[in-house]
């Protein structure tokens, strides 16, 4: 089978389209989506005049049947995480001052009021994005494969907080073990490329052809949204044990805001 794996697409629907045109034409079986279709932020992105929240939840329910939410998701339409793993949101956090959140949270979740925009949804976009789980697990042949935003246990990535080495990725990897999942794939990073970890090394690559030849593995896809990182997005072959990491190479968004 092969899977196309987009991610964190912020709301750049221009680079969304021409993605899914690639996978189109590389006849994905299925397209998984990992999450943070929304979440414009002024200081990263430059796509200002084409940014469209509406535009690419359409194009992601109309070609990904499977599709996690990410923190930024969480965030347009004011819905808590289920957890964390290190913070508890109390029931009236998003009713509460920016500054008693920072407080309250010791500045390990992410806030986002200083910098992103609002996603202008309507009624049906917010149901869907709050329909949607923050992991699942897919059995393809002899394979069961986890799909998330982040790394557990805080799937949605609520948390100010990165992995360093392979010891940043033992919660995850035991439940990876626990549910008999070979092979995870989540987003929310922005690697340039990809990135990988076993129980051995974590490691970051650029775009290309690679064989998956470990059992028990993590990868950490890049985004979609154009931004300062190198952007693509994943082509996975279970047949084949391949796996593609396909960069877009589109031309970069320019702003003229004095014209």
């Amino acid at each position: 089978m092969k899977i196309g794996i987009v991610s964190d697409i912020h709301e750049d629907a221009v680079r969304l389209t021409e993605a899914i045109r690639h996978l189109e034409k590389n006849n994905c079986d299925e397209l998984v989506c990992l999450g943070d279709i929304t979440g414009f932020d002024v200081i990263h992105y430059r796509y200002l005049s084409t940014r469209s929240a509406s535009r690419a939840i359409a194009i992601i329910r109309e070609n990904c049947r499977y599709v996690v939410t990410g923190n930024h998701d969480l965030y347009a339409i004011r819905k808590l995480p289920n957890c964390n793993g290190a913070f508890t949101f109390p029931a009236d956090w998003y009713t509460l001052d920016y500054e008693e959140r920072e407080r309250l949270s010791n500045k390990k979740v992410w806030l986002f009021e200083q910098q992103e925009l609002p996603s202008l949804l309507n009624a049906k976009e917010r149901e869907y994005l709050h329909s949607l789980p923050d992991h699942l697990i897919l059995e393809v042949d002899d394979k069961r494969i986890l799909f998330s935003h982040s790394l557990h246990p805080d799937f949605s990535g609520s948390l100010v907080w990165r992995p360093h080495d392979v010891w940043d990725f033992r919660k995850h990897f035991h439940f990876m073990k626990e549910k008999k999942c070979s092979l995870g794939f989540s987003g929310h990073l922005h690697p340039s490329g990809i990135a990988k970890a076993t129980h051995e090394h974590y490691t970051l690559n650029s775009f290309g052809v690679f064989k998956i030849k470990n059992d028990f593995v993590q990868y950490i896809c890049p985004c979609i949204a154009n931004s300062s990182n190198k952007n693509g997005f994943l082509i996975v072959d279970t047949d084949e044990s391949t796996l593609i990491a396909v960069q877009l190479k589109s031309k970069k968004y320019r702003i003229n805001f004095f014209s």
